[in-house]
């Protein structure tokens, strides 16, 4: 795992609330789940009898409708991919997983009653994969009060960073934008751009956390524009990032936006090094000739380039949930169900969510799970820590490619 430093202030994450969410595309054009030609996906074990013991029952909700639908709903499939694995091979410790999904369509009201529909009238004895991107916070006092554990999934919403009964088991958001950063460095570029999306004000802040972190890692941030979804076209911004010399380029407009700002930069003929955010990668994107050399940065492990710790998720993705597109969503809702299980792996006849609480901070200081997620460490009645990590992608004559090795570089 290669490292390099970086100490990034945590009080600018609240300048990137609604990156992640401005990242996304409700758009699922083109998309076929594809693993970019890469990992080779293990044999399928011949199924164990079923468990027995009582049901472990967990709770997802997230916007799997309306805007980043396809997206968001990436990561619940893939916690029912893990649980229907699992459950295939024994379940844990004798006992099934069984899965409640709950789709908030992006809407504060309808998380919280999602939430406590779980927690009342399903029983969840923890909340993993959830994919908010910021609506976290309408239930954050009701699942604390009620002490349930919240275990992974989309991370990037600040409370990940403050509230001790948050578990992240992928990058947070500042962590995040310092691996979108990274990129541009291991790319050998020197002056970095970044486009965000001009609907929500928070989007435009996250270009000053960019901007510092660029300064730590000795890049120059030479330009930030927020780009609006109603624009005709973008060639002047396009030619204002030409003349300020950036060389490399961040996408962290909606998925749709960033596409047609790629396409009006190549009618100038300025193609710089282009950075995109993994949460939203669609397979479309191998066959658009613009992107040819993008890089591709997850905030969770890839699953492309045959790194052996993917083998299971694609082995299940493609057993149970094949239509579902294969994205750094789908990895951190399968990273998410794994962290779960370890925590559950010891639990006794009559599941609880202390039993949970107690399995996760038994787990190893810096703990990688193998190389799924960052090196994260999770303390009693401390909020979680992790170290900045990335994996990295790049597109090449329409293949997802891992020239720079299918595990992650984390910076710390």
């Amino acid at each position: 795992m290669k490292r390099q430093i970086l100490r990034p202030a945590v009080c600018l994450v609240a300048l990137v609330l609604a990156v992640a969410a401005c990242g996304s595309s409700g758009s699922s054009g083109g998309s076929s789940g594809g693993s970019g030609g890469g990992a080779s996906a293990a044999p399928a074990a011949p199924k164990s009898p079923a468990p027995t013991g009582s049901p472990l029952v967990i709770g997802t909700v997230g916007q799997f409708s309306g805007f980043a639908g396809v997206i968001s709903k990436a990561t619940a499939d893939a916690v029912q991919a893990w649980a229907q694995w699992t459950n295939d091979r024994g379940g844990i410790n004798g006992h099934p997983v069984k899965v409640v999904v709950r789709d908030d369509a992006n809407d504060p009201a309808k998380s919280l009653a999602a939430v406590k529909g779980m927690v009342e009238n399903d029983h969840v004895i923890a909340l993993v994969g959830t994919h908010e991107s910021g609506l976290e916070s309408s239930w954050q006092k009701y699942i604390d009060d009620k002490k349930i554990p919240v275990i992974g999934g989309s991370a990037t919403a600040a409370l990940w960073l403050t509230d001790p009964n948050f578990f992240p088991t992928s990058d947070t958001a500042v962590n995040y934008v310092v691996s979108e950063v990274n990129a541009a460095k291991i790319a050998g570029k020197k002056k970095l751009g970044m486009v965000v999306c001009a609907e929500v004000p928070a989007c435009a802040q996250g270009l000053t956390l960019a901007g510092g972190i660029a300064t730590k890692l000795g890049l120059q941030f030479a330009s930030g524009l927020a780009i609006s979804s109603s624009s005709p076209n973008y060639t002047s911004q396009c030619l204002n990032m030409r003349s300020a010399g950036v060389d490399s380029i961040i996408l962290n407009s909606s998925g749709e936006v960033s596409e047609r700002f790629v396409a009006d930069c190549a009618k100038q003929n300025y193609r710089p090094q282009l950075i995109s955010p993994g949460q939203s990668f669609l397979d479309k994107l191998l066959d658009n000739a613009n992107y040819n050399g993008a890089y591709i940065a997850n905030d969770s492990f890839n699953w492309f380039g045959g790194a052996p710790e993917s083998a299971d998720f694609l082995q299940a993705m493609k057993t149970y949930k094949s239509s579902t597109p294969l994205n750094a969503s789908a990895s951190a809702g399968w990273a998410a169900g794994v962290t779960f299980g370890k925590a559950a792996a010891k639990i006794g006849p009559s599941p609880t969510s202390a039993d949970i609480y107690t399995g996760l901070y038994a787990l190893p200081a810096n703990n990688t799970l193998g190389g799924l997620i960052p090196p994260t460490t999770y303390t009693k009645d401390k909020p979680a820590t992790s170290t900045p990590c990335g994996w990295y992608g790049v597109i090449k004559n329409g293949k997802l490619t891992a020239p720079h090795g299918a595990s992650a570089i984390c910076v710390g």
